[in-house]
């Protein structure tokens, strides 16, 4: 087995390139997308509903302004230009049934974000040359991002739905938050789908799936 470059095909290579791009880019995008929605906070006021993006390095305001901005007397939620901090309207509908602030989950995973990309990027680099004894690692630390998010994210809406405090206003039977689709708690519709930042970590994901089998079949053929 060669253990030079000439064992690295230029498609592998090109298909690497791809993959690192998207996965940088979904580093600065929102990854998946929750929102709430009930009678007492009507469409014109929150025309998404409650909705909060979750991103890698943190959960950020998903809601977008009033089509017609308050000002200061008329304004119910956000500033006097219309602006909504739907992360904040999100804690405190939690507070009401005893959940955790959002800002409690995945704390760790949050500050470790930068240091993990950059090491998956190191890895990938080093893919684009090095075809040797466990080669296969490198591009693996790419491939498994879009998994690992979910298994995480799951984790922590269980850990969030099973932790309910003892402040509750309302009680709830502990449950399991919706991962992916519609679901309903007391009086709110919920919903929680992927953003454009996770299609773009699956396309980093698919191109290094298809480097590896690539970058495989050149090595047996050797």
């Amino acid at each position: 087995m060669a253990n030079n470059s000439k064992s690295k095909p230029t498609l592998v290579r090109i298909l690497t390139v791809i993959a690192m791009l998207f996965i940088g880019g979904a580093y600065f995008s929102p990854i998946w997308w929750v929102a709430l929605k009930a009678p007492n906070y009507p469409a014109e006021t929150f025309p998404d509903g409650i909705r909060i993006h979750f991103h890698v390095n943190g959960v950020f305001n998903g809601c977008s302004s009033q089509e017609k901005p308050k000002d200061a007397k008329e304004a119910a939620w956000g500033d006097e230009e219309g602006g909504l901090d739907c992360v904040h309207e999100m804690n405190v509908i939690n507070h009401f049934i005893g959940m955790e602030p959002i800002e409690v989950g995945a704390k760790y995973e949050i500050k470790a974000a930068p240091y993990l990309f950059s090491l998956v990027g190191v890895m990938l680099l080093a893919f684009l040359f090095y075809a040797g004894p466990f080669w296969w690692v490198l591009p693996f630390s790419g491939i498994v991002i879009p998994v690992a998010f979910v298994v995480d994210y799951s984790a922590w809406l269980w850990w969030f739905g099973h932790n309910l405090r003892a402040w509750a206003a309302f009680s709830v039977k502990p449950f399991m938050p919706t991962v992916f689709g519609d679901g309903k708690v007391a009086q709110f519709s919920t919903y929680s789908y992927p953003h454009y930042g996770f299609g773009l970590l699956m396309a980093g994901s698919l191109c290094l799936i298809l480097a590896l089998l690539l970058q495989r079949k050149a090595l047996k053929s050797e």
